[in-house]
This record gives structure tokens, sequence and C-alpha cells, in this order.
């Protein structure tokens, strides 16, 4: 859902042990993201451990053991939580980024609170993301569901079904698209108005007829991607809002599913490095 949200620059003090939470493009595959502790004081920090602890989010303890000198930055890579959604889940029920610490656990067994400085505004983007997800997930189920070989045009393709089921929502529910991703190109068989999809208010579950083929066959692409398999379903519940899920194949379809886009590519004569494909 998109929220326009007034930025206020946030500062860190100088002279204090400070965390910044943010988040590498090769993170979000692993489902993790990083703590920086910047440590603006004049002694020596020998860290062992750490967790951001947020009445909006609190990860696991991280154990990770670094000696932080004066004036340096380390990155300690802690794991994704799930969000503890206040009131709406919403930004104006947001608890305060301010309020989060991060306790470092040091050498000696002490336990340090530091202060959070959600710089990047990356605290509040998980903490919105995932409210929305577990909004989206109390209301209505999406799948790629009976997924399984076809031949379009002499290579190797996926078809299946986008399956919507109903949980707790009460009103027709619409899905207005599906991203592709860098490997994967998402082929709504029979659109609706322009749409991929619509539950009706009176139905239970509907299925519509979906295709996946060959995104882009270079070699990079086909090696490098992190995230081949992250689709973006953006929709509506019924109240006029567009929100957005990441929605996945099940793991059992991933690798045929990997293994009938490299080989359409290989026919296609497109796999290998940029400039060197075949004509």
């Amino acid at each position: 859902m998109s929220t326009t949200i007034a930025e206020t620059p946030i500062s860190i003090p100088d002279g204090i042990l400070a965390a910044i939470p943010f988040q590498n493009r090769l993170d979000v595959a692993k489902e993790i993201f990083q703590v920086q502790l910047v440590n603006g004081t004049s002694e020596l920090v020998d860290v062992v451990a750490v967790q951001l602890v947020w009445d909006g989010l609190t990860t696991p303890v991280a154990y990770r053991e670094n000696r932080l000198e004066a004036g340096a930055r380390i990155d300690y890579p802690v794991s994704l939580a799930s969000a503890n959604c206040s009131g709406d889940g919403t930004l104006a029920t947001m608890p305060n980024p301010q309020s989060a610490v991060v306790k470092a656990t040091v050498r000696d067994g002490r336990v340090i609170d530091v202060p959070v400085y959600d710089v990047l505004h990356f605290a509040r983007k998980l903490y919105l993301d995932d409210c929305e997800r577990q909004l989206i997930n109390t209301q209505v189920e999406i799948q790629f569901a009976d997924l399984h070989e076809v031949t379009i045009e002499g290579r190797p393709a996926t078809e299946g079904v986008l399956r919507l089921t109903r949980r707790q929502s009460s009103d027709t529910i619409i899905v207005k698209f599906i991203s592709n991703t860098i490997n994967f190109t998402f082929v709504p068989i029979a659109s609706e108005n322009g749409s991929v999809a619509t539950l009706q208010a009176d139905k239970p579950t509907v299925e519509v007829p979906i295709r996946f083929i060959e995104g882009r066959c270079d070699a990079h692409a086909l090696s490098e991607s992190s995230q081949p398999f992250k689709f973006y379903a953006v929709l509506d519940l019924g109240d006029g809002i567009e929100r957005s899920l990441a929605t996945l194949p099940a793991i059992v379809d991933q690798a045929p599913m990997r293994h009938r886009v490299e080989t359409a590519c290989e026919i296609l004569g497109k796999n290998g490095f940029v400039g060197e494909q075949s004509p």
C-alpha cells in the first residue's frame, strides 16, 4: 500500500554507540538484514551477539564476535522476524522506531542497550510491509497451483492456475496484476476486465489459468538472479486500496520451473552473455 510520508532527517549524535538497521540486495533472498553498530565513543566494544528489540518487531539473538574499535562501523546480520502489528498496522499506529534498541552482548557478559537510529527508515518499512502481509493473509490465500509443463512454440513453459481462497473477507477481492521476475514472465491466460483474477463476494474460491515463460535468458540473469521465484501480486481486498503480496510457487515446483526456463532459453539460443546471443 503506497503511503506518502513527510521524511524527517535522522542524525546520530556524536560520541555515542548507535545502531542503524538496513538491508543489502543479497540479504533479501537470505531473509536477513543488517544491524550496523557505529562506535562514536573512544572505547573498544567487544561484541559477541546482537538483537533488535522494538515494540514493532523483535529479532532472534544473532551471535557474531567482532571487536568494534573506537570510530569503527561493523554490520551484524540478523534474521527477519514477523512484525507485532499495532492497531490497524499502518504508520498511524506504528510504535515509534526511536524507542527501539539493539541489545549488544559484550565479551564480559554485559548487555548494552544501543539506541537505534532508523536513518534509512528501514525498520519502518519492515514493519509496514509485514503488517500488510499479515492483513492480506487473514483475508485471502493466494496460491500458484497445479503447475505443470506445456510446450509453447516448440519450447517448454509452465502452466497452472492462480487460486484465491477466501478466509475472513466477505468482499470481492481482485488481483489486478502479478509482476514478472528477472527469470520468468508471468502471463494471465484469461484476464477479466484487465485484471488477473476476481473472487466474487459470494464465492469461497476461484481459479484462473496462468502461464510462466522465460524472462531474461542471458547467462548473467540465469546464474545471478537472487529472487527468481518472488512474484508480487497487486490486489484490492474490496476497500479500493491497492496492496502487494510476495507470492512464490511451492518449493517442489521451483526446480522444474527453472529447468524449463533454462531449456527454453537454450532452444532460443539466448543463454549466452549479453551481446553474444545467436540472432
